[in-house]
């Protein structure tokens, strides 16, 4: 996961482990994640873009959790001649074995979602990328080429600003 990689990337530039050791979820993941940027040396821009792109990443995956663990069932009540269409039930957390009231999906829902987590993947790879360029490690090798083109390039995908194609190839806007 990438988010785990950005984590640990960010506890060693740091130089700290946070408190708590074992990251519980994905939240609590981009919590640290967060944190730990605004406490590392990155300058304004990629904090500020890398955190949008964290926080892109934190609603990408509620959406994931909704088509990957609703309880979807096909509309009983479409005609044979409409598209398929599903209520969907979401799981109550305070309450064993109850579901909320049903809502009504079709697969624009799924499809709308793994669309905009592939788009999320290229944000955080962004924010890798950029932090590995201002890793001292690194920054000599990026100060060699044209340091401000490559940084612009990474906090373009860091806030959306990209054409992603359906191979997987993308463009700067």
């Amino acid at each position: 996961m990438l988010e785990s990689n950005i984590h640990r990337f960010l506890t060693r530039q740091v130089g700290h482990v946070p408190g708590n050791t074992s990251v519980k979820g994905f939240d609590q993941l981009v919590s640290e994640c967060r944190k730990l940027l605004r406490q590392s040396d990155a300058g304004r821009e990629i904090l500020t873009s890398g955190d949008t792109a964290l926080l892109a990443a934190r609603k990408a995956t509620v959406l994931r959790n909704r088509v990957v663990h609703d309880m979807w069932l096909l509309d009983p009540l479409r005609e044979d001649w409409e598209p398929p269409r599903w209520n969907t039930f979401q799981r109550l957390s305070d309450v064993q074995e109850s579901y909320d009231s049903a809502s009504s999906q079709d697969l624009t829902m799924v499809v709308d979602t793994h669309t905009l987590l592939m788009r999320t993947r290229m944000r955080l790879s962004g924010l890798f990328m950029a932090l590995h360029a201002t890793w001292p490690a690194d920054r000599a090798r990026v100060e060699g080429s044209s340091r401000g083109d490559t940084m612009a390039g990474y906090v373009s995908l860091m806030t959306d600003r990209f054409i992603l194609h359906a191979n997987g190839d993308f463009d700067v806007t």
